[in-house]
């Protein structure tokens, strides 16, 4: 028997977004849509193939500790994130995501990336890590979540672009690093 364990990881992420949905009434398929910004982030940065899939699979599990990220957020209010550029900490879920990845069979090594998934560029995330201390993808998946979660719609109308890369200009140097937010900028206008 063979197992398909990208669309079995697909089905997991799904589930924790319908969860997740619910009780902190964050959009649906939220996951999805961070999976899709990160790896079209990534191919900017020339990024490809296995590590391409490896940072996917990161991106749709980033909040798989789903008990204690809902447990941080029901305590954090972080509908207004695009107006006052604060995030709160959030890192129990960080830890024990990454204690539930640790023995899933990726190509490239991902030690850390959901771990620091939450860490801001200027070092003010939950750990006090700055940009240059965190993984790549933790970058990107971090860029990408805080844009899904700012922007909050199920479609990018021309008015939701201009509120994400204000968002990600105004960002940069604190909550992003620069890499991360000029090829989201590039992804952008392709």
């Amino acid at each position: 028997m063979t197992l398909d364990v990208l669309g079995l990881l697909a089905a997991c992420s799904y589930a924790l977004d319908c969860v997740e949905a619910e009780l902190v009434h964050v959009t649906n398929n939220h996951s999805k849509r961070v999976a899709y910004m990160s790896v079209c982030i990534a191919k900017q940065m020339g990024i490809q193939e296995e590590s391409l899939q490896d940072l996917a699979v990161c991106a749709l599990l980033h909040d798989n500790a789903l008990t204690q990220y809902i447990q941080e957020e029901l305590h954090n209010d972080i509908s207004q994130i695009a107006v006052t550029q604060e995030v709160p900490k959030l890192g129990a879920h960080c830890i024990w995501g990454e204690k539930n990845v640790a023995e899933l069979p990726f190509h490239t090594d991902v030690s850390d990336v959901i771990l620091y998934h939450h860490e801001n560029a200027d070092g003010s995330g939950p750990f006090g890590k700055k940009w240059d201390e965190i993984p790549l993808f933790s970058r990107i998946i971090h860029l990408c979540d805080l844009l899904d979660i700012a922007c909050r719609t199920k479609n990018f109308a021309e008015g939701t672009w201009k509120v994400a890369e204000q968002f990600v200009q105004n960002s940069t140097g604190t909550m992003f690093d620069r890499e991360c937010s000029d090829a989201f900028l590039r992804a952008r206008c392709r």
